[in-house]
């Protein structure tokens, strides 16, 4: 019996441009489609349009994002974390700088 081990990893990810809602939403929707059950946790700030969005999600469920009053430091850059099951962290990082650049 060959088992395949299970690779968990972790991905932390900062962008200074910012996302609009529509790029962003479409990333994550495509990425939660196609590799939902791999994706363990999914949370950061991340700069829409110049404001703050908190986003979390498990799996394919993402919470409703929240929109922050202001930012809580002087850095309005994207700052999200991906702890993943069996995933190319690359993709990842590729997905997001391709809606970036649309």
């Amino acid at each position: 019996v060959v088992v395949n081990p299970v690779i968990l990893g972790e991905l932390s990810l900062r962008f200074d441009t910012a996302f609009s809602w529509h790029s962003f939403s479409a990333a994550m929707e495509l990425l939660a489609s196609l590799r939902g059950p791999d994706l363990l946790r999914v949370k950061g700030i991340v700069n829409i349009d110049g404001k703050p969005v908190v986003v979390q999600a498990v799996q394919h469920i993402f919470h409703p994002p929240v929109e922050l009053d202001r930012w809580p430091s002087a850095d309005t850059g994207s700052r999200l974390v991906f702890i993943t099951r069996n995933m190319d962290q690359d993709l990842i990082r590729n997905l997001l700088q391709a809606v970036l650049a649309i």
